[in-house]
């Protein structure tokens, strides 16, 4: 999407900077022609009930605020899509997708999403019967909508939450059936405006407090607004989960293709690419999403295909994963799932199949076999735990880093890990992260690769 950045412009007299008082008119989403602005600091306004870092207004008003000097970007508020592709009705005889991705492993250890909660960003989600004890208070972002109808009358939404958190009470189960599913609805079905879906994003975060977020939809053209909310996302430790398209072309979609966000492309049930799944560098990961089984949009259940339909067992891993560990971060996730994906294709990383073919199972061995975590943080010490016997000795690296990114200094710090205990690490400060750890008395994996302050 194109965007127009501003020239600083000649500081305001003091006489007008003490009078200028700009109330802006808050829409909940945009009309055609409309421009998502962000504000120089030197522009006041009230704030109302409003939280995002952007506004959408008129291009009249748009160019009145640039001439102003008053904006640090603006572009055109354009359009996302769902993702979905097509809807068949003859059921396969048994759940393949399953046994594909190894979800059972899951279940037996009884690692189901507890206590994890996946924002939705979709059509919304119905009081479905198989999500009555998943589904939470939500809200709606679209224009001329109520805030508190988050209803699902077009069914995508509750497609998507099924494959995530459906309860299984009719035989149907979602792979984190106890994951909690917050609705945040920016679409009936049609297209939907970028300002909408952010503030969606933003909501999901800040006022709902998700663990994730899945969005089932993409747009083909970047956006300054929606790659500043997917920073937010990674700021807060919130994971994004998108699906990476249905043109079965190279073509790129936002946001599958910013770099801290998950993109999913499908598999059919003979682990063939889905034909319609765009390939390229975005594709992380795929997933089956092709005829899988789901909830249907008011009751009973459907066949459902496209790369919107994929996204959600990605999603259900993560919750998964955050079920057994909730201090992981979203690359710690990242990480875990594309070291453990099935490898298809072309070895190694491809851009057809991503890192390879999802593995719940592999996720949650791979986590309960580990030696050591990292225990959520407080105050000015990170903890790690160590799960073994025996104690472990390491050394990790502290690398600071400038305002302008550059690293200005690294320090070697070692450390003992008493068994079936803890040891202490100094929080890192502002503008640094730890390194990889190397352990000497054991032969380990790099607990993280990165891990920045917060």
């Amino acid at each position: 999407m194109k965007k127009t950045r501003l020239k600083k412009t000649a500081v305001l007299t003091l006489f007008w900077a003490a009078l200028m008082l700009i109330v802006f008119s808050i829409s909940a989403s945009a009309a055609k022609g409309d421009y998502i602005v962000k504000y120089n600091e030197n522009a006041v306004r009230l704030m109302g009930e409003q939280s995002e870092p952007f506004d959408v207004v008129s291009e009249e008003e748009m160019k009145r605020l640039a001439e102003a000097g008053l904006l640090k970007w603006y572009e055109e508020d354009g359009e996302m899509t769902l993702l979905d592709d097509m809807q068949t009705y003859n059921y396969p005889a048994d759940k393949w997708d399953f046994p594909m991705i190894n979800a059972d492993a899951a279940f037996e250890r009884g690692y189901l999403g507890q206590g994890v909660r996946v924002g939705v960003i979709d059509s919304g989600v119905n009081a479905h019967e198989d999500l009555a004890d998943s589904l939470k208070r939500g809200h709606c972002y679209m224009e001329n909508g109520s805030p508190t109808d988050t209803a699902d009358e077009y069914g995508h939404g509750t497609s998507v939450a099924g494959l995530i958190a459906g309860s299984g009470k009719n035989g149907y189960i979602g792979a984190a059936p106890k994951a909690e599913i917050v609705p945040l609805k920016v679409t009936d079905g049609k297209p939907v405006a970028v300002s909408t879906v952010c503030r969606a994003i933003y909501g999901g975060i800040d006022d709902f407090n998700c663990d994730i977020l899945n969005m089932s939809l993409g747009i083909k053209v970047e956006s300054e607004a929606l790659k500043e909310a997917v920073e937010h996302a990674e700021e807060q430790g919130v994971l994004l989960v998108s699906a990476v398209g249905n043109n079965g072309s190279r073509a790129k979609l936002y946001p599958a293709a910013y770099d801290s966000v998950i993109g999913v492309g499908a598999v059919d049930e003979t682990e063939e690419i889905y034909y319609h799944s765009n390939h390229n560098e975005s594709v992380f990961i795929t997933a089956p999403g092709v005829n899988v089984k789901t909830l249907g949009r008011f009751s009973g259940y459907e066949l459902k295909s496209g790369t919107s339909f994929a996204v959600p067992f990605v999603t259900a891993a993560a919750a998964v994963m955050l079920s057994i560990d909730g201090a992981l971060t979203p690359r710690d996730i990242m990480r875990i799932l594309s070291e453990t994906a099935a490898d298809k294709g072309d070895n190694g990383y491809d851009e057809y199949y991503g890192a390879g073919i999802l593995q719940i199972g592999g996720c949650v061995t791979k986590l309960l076999n580990r030696k050591l975590r990292f225990l959520p943080e407080t105050g000015a010490a990170s903890q790690i735990q160590n799960l073994t016997d025996t104690d472990l000795s390491c050394r990790y690296m502290m690398a600071e880093y400038g305002e302008n990114g550059v690293c200005t200094g690294v320090t070697a710090c070692d450390l003992t890990i008493p068994a079936n205990g803890t040891a202490e690490i100094e929080a890192p400060k502002e503008n640094a992260q730890y390194g990889q750890f190397v352990f000497k008395t054991d032969k380990l994996e790099p607990l993280a690769s990165a891990r920045k302050s917060r």
